[in-house]
């Protein structure tokens, strides 16, 4: 359910949040690995991707310079180094269904067209990763073939910073059929090239899972879990660096006190007892595995009715929680909200072998001044820096932690909520805090090692008022037969049941008032913005960006001439009305993912975590281009084209 998809990001964001410092030097580590060696490698490394997977053990050697200089090498940024790239299958609108397994990627790499690590993932309805006999939805599309919403995923590093030519490169067999041009900010462009019918296949496997036993296994990363439930962590620890292999988690804690239908009946639920998260099926390729979980709460040993599925993706140097916001989601959370009262939440992860590490997030760095302390220090005794921590309401666009072992985390905060942006305006009732301990006498139940060093985590108690009142208030139509979040739209747009918003406008209009009153929204415009910054931090499937964006900001500019009201069943009219207009198919809109990321870079870079951000909402883009090959190519036959 929704509840469990927003804990497991607060578990990420948690370890993340353990996080980093001003000063922005790295952490340097000597390492015993002859230059002569880290030389081969390197030349090694930059003509195939798939060397480092076959010398893993060689990062336990390698020392900070020779590590920087092999991402400097390789012509990548600390963070374009790791920067996994995805392409949705309508990016080929002429390849639909092609059979996948006659598809893969090439890139040239040290004058030769070689085959590069890639896989293509297929998704249900509900935006979920599909492993056939494991989902609850239907699949996207029909299985095995290439479909509007799967997804190419392969690694941005990998790509070749020369373009093919058969004349140069030699031919190869096959059929070129596409070119991807990726470029950076901060990187020359690179090409990737998709291929029917060529048998080579890169042996490369960033990443591995084990769920039966409860192993993850990437190049620079490795995990233990709890196969029954995976929010209990046993271990994670680091590849490389200085203290490779130790473990730098205690325990993760979620805590759960409310009422149910009452107040005053009043249930407690832990992580360890009561809440389970269950990996049922995993979809394993050697760029990312995709884990479907079933979330659960238990009471008194058995099994509640409020379950859901979700997935979490797991990558060689980050993982991501792709929270949905999509028509199933927000139907199971309506009902779940319906039970509580007064609840109080606490979400924390202890960590552990960190003393020394540096910690900080972007609202309290921001806030410091130019003199004062922007991180804390692990050492067992809160700061006067760490106790405002422990006061920040929330933490901003990112958490950093620099380990001081050669390795960092950053955690990329995509929650369509920002202090005093609009959607926060909607959360009164609803008290948040982080959480942030540096104690080492602060001890827990559950605790494997004694001690705070440090806890991090986030609080909150009470619900949300207005939220919950407009939840309630929504239009009520047979959403159970709705695939997609485009068809919500179409279907509440409906003229003839405009009536039924009145109840759902009038709560939305208590807080838009207050709103208004305080200045900081007053006009339709203004109130366009605002709502469409929020909303950008969240990634929606079916319809581009730009265009979603702009379909919302006019249809508010022209209905609602307020910024104290919105009719949002006009609005959603008007929306379609403008779709239609600009020949954008809104029923392609299928859910919307907060894709709240943990990154484990070896380093964020010279520029501090405030750069590595810039970065992350500036990742390498992507075009798609026929193929037009420089010497004389056939046409594909009847039996070489792909399937229609």
């Amino acid at each position: 359910m929704y509840l469990f998809r927003v804990m497991t990001v607060a578990v990420l964001c948690c370890i993340a949040g353990q996080t980093v410092a001003a000063n922005t030097e790295r952490h340097q580590w000597e390492g015993n690995l002859p230059e002569r060696f880290f030389q081969t490698f390197l030349e090694l490394y930059k003509k195939d991707p798939s060397a480092l997977s076959r010398y893993p053990g060689g990062l336990q050697n390698i020392s900070s310079e020779q590590l920087h200089r092999a991402i400097i090498g390789l012509d990548t940024t600390h963070f374009t180094y790791m920067y996994p790239v995805s392409v949705r299958g309508y990016e080929f609108p002429d390849l639909k269904n092609t059979p996948l397994e006659r598809l893969s990627l090439m890139a040239v790499r040290g004058e030769e067209m070689i085959p590069i690590p890639f896989q293509i993932d297929e998704y249900d309805r509900t935006g979920l990763i599909w492993i056939e006999g494991y989902n609850q939805a239907k699949a996207e599309g029909e299985p095995d073939s290439f479909d509007d919403f799967d997804e190419v995923v392969f690694m941005f590093r990998d790509g070749g910073q020369n373009r093919y030519n058969a004349a140069t490169h030699g031919a190869i067999p096959g059929k070129v059929l596409k070119e991807i041009r990726l470029d950076s900010p901060r990187n020359n462009p690179r090409f990737v090239y998709l291929v029917l019918d060529n048998p080579r296949r890169s042996d490369a496997d960033y990443v591995q899972a084990d769920i039966e036993n409860g192993r993850l296994d990437s190049t620079l990363v490795e995990m233990e879990f709890d196969p029954k439930n995976i929010a209990n962590i046993k271990h994670v620890a680091p590849k490389a660096g200085p203290k490779h292999h130790e473990n730098v988690v205690d325990n993760v804690y979620l805590n759960i006190s409310t009422g149910i239908l009452n107040q005053n009946l009043r249930v407690n639920l832990n992580l360890q007892d009561n809440i389970r998260a269950t990996p049922i099926a995993v979809k394993d390729g050697p760029v990312r595995v995709s884990m479907l979980v079933k979330a659960r709460i238990w009471y008194m040993y058995l099994p509640t009715f409020f379950s859901q599925q979700f997935m979490v993706n797991f990558y060689e140097q980050s993982f991501v929680v792709p929270s949905r916001f999509a028509v199933d989601s927000m139907r199971t959370l309506k009902y779940f909200l319906m039970f509580l009262r007064e609840p109080r939440v606490e979400v924390a992860v202890d960590f552990h072998n960190l003393e020394g590490a540096r910690v900080t997030f972007q609202s309290v760095y921001n806030s410091a001044n130019a003199d004062a302390d922007k991180t804390g220090t692990v050492d067992g005794k809160m700061s006067p820096f760490e106790e405002r921590m422990n006061q920040t309401r929330l933490p901003g666009d990112w958490l950093y932690m620099d380990s001081n072992q050669g390795w960092d985390m950053f955690f990329s905060n995509h929650m369509p909520v920002v202090e005093n942006g609009l959607f926060d305006s909607y959360l009164e009732g609803m008290e948040m805090f982080m959480l942030y301990q540096d104690d080492a006498e602060e001890v827990r139940p559950y605790e494997r090692f004694p001690g705070a060093k440090p806890r991090i985590g986030f609080t909150s108690s009470g619900l949300p008022r207005d939220a919950i009142k407009m939840m309630g208030s929504i239009p009520k139509l047979n959403y159970g037969k709705m695939n997609s979040l485009g068809e919500a739209i179409i279907a509440l747009s409906n003229p003839d049941i405009r009536k039924k918003f009145n109840k759902y406008n009038e709560a939305s209009a208590l807080v838009l008032a207050r709103v208004k009153e305080s200045g900081r929204i007053t006009t339709p415009e203004q109130l366009a913005d605002a709502f469409v910054a929020d909303l950008d931090r969240m990634r929606f499937t079916g319809i581009p960006r730009d265009q979603f964006n702009a379909l919302i900001r006019d249809a508010i500019v022209a209905v609602n001439k307020d910024s104290a009201f919105i009719d949002h069943g006009a609005t959603l009219e008007k929306m379609v009305t403008l779709s239609q207009e600009r020949g954008i198919d809104i029923s392609q809109l299928r859910y919307a993912t907060m894709d709240n990321t943990l990154w484990f870079p070896d380093w964020v870079g010279p520029g501090g975590p405030e750069d590595f951000h810039w970065q992350t909402v500036n990742p390498p883009t992507y075009t798609v281009r026929p193929w037009i090959t420089r010497t004389t190519q056939p046409e594909l036959s009847s039996l070489d084209q792909p399937a229609q």
